[in-house]
């Protein structure tokens, strides 16, 4: 008797469901493109334990006809296709045929149908793929369509689900692309009878923008505008201020798909240039309209990878459009209109941050382009003495009053310039994820050798220090050397954790996406290490009352935010790491750059700063601090001296 079987359609689904339906969110994302390519114009998701007990997708697109429902539970039945001439130009987000039967398999499912044309709707009811009734129902042009106990013959998948505010998140970072991708479509998240995210569905992208990551966020953003023969291209950018530490907050969109793909963020980064700082990444949502012939989707079950035909003139395109939005023609009217409005805050008060006393309404004006407030009251501190918009005096832009020449120390320490020149070799954001620093090592390495006692003689192209000592001649990199000074500061600092805390005369507020929220939400706990204490507040906000006396005042705002992106970023929480990654990525940050002139006093300062270190050797993410040229290495370049070698071989037996 052979061995090779037939597999019955039920357990074929089911196998098919372990590539489509990998969590909840996966549920989600599959009813609500088929919602889209409906036609629908309003899209309403309803979830009950992060999609495991019900999801729930509602619309009021074109419906089912009665024969097509239960034809729609059957493997590869779909109505976007064909003929094998349509699989090259696909129009709409779903075509395989594959979701409803794959989700079906795995579910008690019941869909809820009808047509504009028809008198009645149809019902249908199904249980692990297995149709149990099919029968008329009161018409509602539309769909409905609800999943209930996902997972409940397959106990195994459920082993492989993480908590339910991890599943949440996915499902909210879902939608939140989906918005972005069709800003005129309707969408509202609902969770636990909560809503979590609803969209005007009028069009305006920047407004979907402002409603997942925030206001601020969304004046932030730059529109850009290519086209060529092949490619369409729109969408948003953030300026070069507004970063996060990964690639989660950059959305790509080819016809309307969420993809991903490594050249297009390549191009996005290029067209930036050197605008932005090593390992950081900004806000960009790019919606590409492409002839479907030059896009090949039918690569992976869950399309979101796509083989594009002229890649490379897609991303000369997406370089040159994102280049043009941000240059300095266009910058400068904003950078006027900052500076008038610090002008008029320097009439009345000196702020550290604005607090908003209730959750008011948003308004957007056509007419100015921009979204404000009514009737907002706000919180203003009048600081003892008048400072340079003291909230923006962050690790980048310290001012030069802020010096002190009886503490040189210090002045060196707080003193920080924006860069022109990075001085690294590689991705921080690679270093930092890669290297893992022995604490044991470094106090070796301090018992066992004496840092050099160097004499300052003068700063070479205002990067490198060059010294003297009776060992040789010496250069000292400034920004890995003041990078090292501040990460042993600041590793001894957030390893105390003094639980003592100074209380904010005005909270900060912070504001992220709702899966962000979430998330964090979930792991806020983990910032309690650091003496760190956020409050749930309002919509997606988070508030700070009260910091650690060890963090100062003027970096509280970015400090945090570096806190929030690390545990972000990081899907597994180590405290030792999360300490060195902290500790590193401020150091780096608030550390003086590549061609920044010091004075002979700074310098020395820095010196003798460096040499107090446990290993003054290195900066956090393994740089050099110091270079040594000895003696006899300077002799031998000008060939004072030479290399000892024989002329003449004493017999042949010397060259066997």
């Amino acid at each position: 008797m052979g061995k090779i079987i037939e597999l019955n359609e039920a357990l074929a689904n089911q196998i098919a469901a372990g590539e489509v339906v990998e969590r909840p969110a996966s549920v989600v994302k599959e009813l609500v493109e088929n919602s889209i390519d409906a036609g629908s114009s309003k899209i309403i998701i309803n979830v009950e334990e992060a999609g495991l007990r019900l999801i729930e997708v509602i619309d009021n697109g074109l419906g089912l006809e009665k024969e097509d429902v239960a034809l729609a539970l059957r493997r590869h039945a779909t109505s976007k296709i064909k003929d094998s001439a349509d699989l090259f130009r696909i129009r709409t987000l779903g075509f395989r045929g594959e979701a409803l039967p794959s989700i079906a398999s795995v579910s008690q499912m019941t869909i809820e149908t009808s047509t504009a044309e028809e008198e009645s709707g149809t019902k249908l009811v199904a249980k692990g793929g297995n149709i149990e009734t099919l029968e008329p129902l009161a018409k509602r042009v539309g769909t409905k369509i609800s999943v209930a106990n996902l997972f409940y013959n397959t106990p195994a998948r459920l082993k492989y689900i993480k908590s339910l505010q991890a599943e949440l998140s996915h499902i909210t970072d879902i939608i939140n692309r989906l918005s972005l991708a069709h800003p005129e479509i309707s969408f509202t998240l609902v969770n636990e009878g909560k809503e979590f995210l609803k969209t005007a569905g009028n069009g305006d992208l920047r407004q979907v923008i402002a409603a997942i990551y925030g206001i601020g966020t969304a004046k932030k953003m730059r529109q850009i505008k290519g086209s060529d023969l092949d490619f369409e291209l729109t969408g948003y950018v953030s300026l070069p201020e507004l970063t996060r530490a990964n690639r989660n907050y950059i959305t790509i969109l080819i016809n309307g798909r969420f993809i991903k793909n490594f050249l297009l963020n390549r191009a996005i980064l290029e067209g930036y240039g050197n605008r932005l700082m090593v390992g950081r990444f900004p806000f960009a949502i790019l919606s590409i309209k492409i002839d479907p012939t030059l896009a090949d989707v039918n690569v992976h079950p869950t399309k979101q990878e796509v083989r594009l035909s002229k890649e490379r003139e897609l991303m000369a395109l997406i370089s040159k459009a994102i280049d043009e939005a941000l240059s300095e023609g266009v910058l400068i009217p904003e950078a006027l209109e900052n500076l008038q409005g610090r002008a008029k805050e320097k009439e009345t008060l000196s702020v550290q941050t604005e607090l908003p006393l209730q959750n008011n309404p948003l308004y957007y004006d056509n007419v100015r382009q921009d979204f404000y407030v009514r009737e907002e009251a706000t919180f203003k501190i009048n600081k003892n003495q008048p400072s340079n918009d003291s909230s923006e005096q962050t690790f980048d832009n310290f001012t030069e009053n802020q010096l002190n020449t009886d503490a040189v120390s210090e002045k060196i320490t707080d003193r920080t310039v924006e860069s022109t020149t990075e001085i690294t070799d590689n991705s921080l954001e690679n270093t930092v994820s890669n290297f893992e620093i022995d604490f044991d090592n470094e106090a070796k390495i301090s018992q066992s050798s004496t840092f050099p006692q160097l004499e300052y003689l003068a700063q070479l192209h205002a990067t490198y220090l060059l010294c003297q000592s009776k060992e040789g001649l010496y250069l000292v990199d400034q920004h890995a050397a003041q990078e090292r000074i501040k990460y042993e500061y600041w590793k001894d600092k957030i390893g105390e954790v003094s639980m003592e805390q100074q209380i904010l005369l005005a909270p900060y507020l912070f504001t992220l996406a709702k899966n962000d929220f979430i998330v964090l939400a979930e792991k806020k706990d983990l910032l309690h290490e650091a003496g760190v204490f956020l409050e749930e507040y309002g919509e997606n906000q988070f508030i700070l009352r009260e910091h650690p006396i060890w963090l100062k005042e003027t970096e509280i705002e970015k400090s945090i935010n570096e806190m929030i992106d690390i545990i972000l970023s990081s899907k597994e929480f180590s405290l030792k790491k999360y300490r060195h990654d902290l500790a590193a990525m401020v150091a780096c940050k608030s550390s003086i750059k590549a061609n920044h002139p010091l004075d002979a006093e700074s310098a020395r300062a820095l010196l003798a700063e460096l040499a107090t270190c446990k290993n003054p050797y290195s900066c956090a993410h393994g740089r050099p601090t110091i270079v040594h040229f000895s003696g006899d290495d300077i002799q031998k370049m000008f060939r004072r001296i030479q290399e000892t070698h024989r002329s003449k071989a004493a017999s042949w037996k010397d060259f066997e």
